[in-house]
């Protein structure tokens, strides 16, 4: 079976380049046929493979151990593929401050570099679309996010920038995480009120889709209750974070990949066009000033954003 994506990933989105060390980080749920063929790919491009194996995280956000750390800053570019998200820790924003590339992949499979998939999606051509949603955000003052499962949150966005992910990290110290292509910022903190209907999926908190809802309530931008069959799985993480800023509610983006679908790869799922995702507590990298020890994405279908009272987005379609 072909699998493009793989040639996508190495030269549309972080154009490997000749002599230069490219850090795999894994641990013991990495794919290995996705560390293998990546591994391949580097080499017949001239570059220099260096896999590190890291614990399994505990919690999205985890710091790796110190020599992991330590050969992030001495490479050239990185690319994440431990089971759980790690792109948030200290180290790596210190790796992307010293000009390294990374790309965030935790928990991708085989089949997510398949003919059709998304990341075989055209990167560049989706930059407009996202440039667009990112711009709505940033010139916003109030938002209002609803989907057709019942969420309906608003609030203020006033002197938040739009944050952009189009997965491409060609240039010295940028930071991406194909095949998520999103646009999207940190509310203002304090000032969201409503309910987010989870009903895609908790990002790294059991197998998804989820099989059922789940309704998160938030009042002055904290989360005040869940409920649905599913609310354990995001109970047991916050109770794993031991952190009480992890009620913040730290997010609001919007996924752009037309190839992307609701499945059981976490970074697809996050993807998908016309899918929104929330997020409980860091918003440090949002835009926010929420400094907590994770950032927990949670995913929702067939969501409609409107910024200041105008449409910007329906169901995945640009209105404006």
């Amino acid at each position: 079976m072909n699998y493009p994506g793989f040639d996508a990933v190495l030269d549309a989105c972080l154009a490997v380049r000749p002599g230069e060390q490219v850090l795999l980080v894994t641990d013991d749920g990495s794919d290995p046929e996705v560390v293998q063929r990546l591994s391949d790919g580097l080499a017949a491009r001239g570059s220099a493979p260096v896999t590190v194996v890291m614990p399994r995280p505990l919690i999205p956000g985890t710091e790796p151990p110190t020599d992991v750390a330590a050969a992030l800053m001495r490479t050239g570019a990185a690319i994440e593929l431990t089971s759980l998200f790690i792109g948030s820790s200290q180290a790596r924003q210190a790796a992307s401050r010293a000009g390294v590339r990374y790309l965030a992949m935790p928990g991708v499979e085989l089949d997510t570099f398949r003919a059709g998939g998304p990341l075989t999606v055209d990167f560049d051509a989706q930059r407009d679309l996202a440039n667009a949603v990112g711009a709505a955000w940033t010139a916003g003052s109030e938002f209002r996010l609803t989907a057709s499962g019942g969420t309906d949150l608003a609030g203020s966005i006033t002197g938040r920038p739009g944050r952009v992910l189009d997965g491409i990290a060609r240039a010295d110290g940028q930071y991406m995480a194909p095949p998520d292509i999103e646009a999207g910022t940190a509310p203002v903190e304090g000032s969201t009120t409503g309910v987010a209907v989870i009903d895609a999926d908790l990002l790294f908190m059991g197998p998804g889709p989820l099989a059922s809802p789940v309704a998160i309530h938030f009042d002055q931008g904290q989360m005040t209750g869940i409920e649905g069959n599913e609310k354990d799985r995001l109970l047991e993480m916050i109770d794993r974070c031991n952190d009480p800023l992890m009620a913040n509610l730290a997010e609001v983006s919007m996924g752009l990949n037309p190839l992307g679908t609701v499945c059981g790869v976490p970074m697809e799922t996050e993807s998908a066009l016309g899918t929104a995702h929330i997020a409980l507590g860091n918003s440090v990298a949002y835009g926010g000033t929420v400094n907590a020890v994770a950032h927990l994405d949670c995913v929702m279908e067939n969501a409609t954003l409107e910024i200041d009272g105008e449409p910007v987005m329906s169901s995945g379609i640009l209105v404006s």
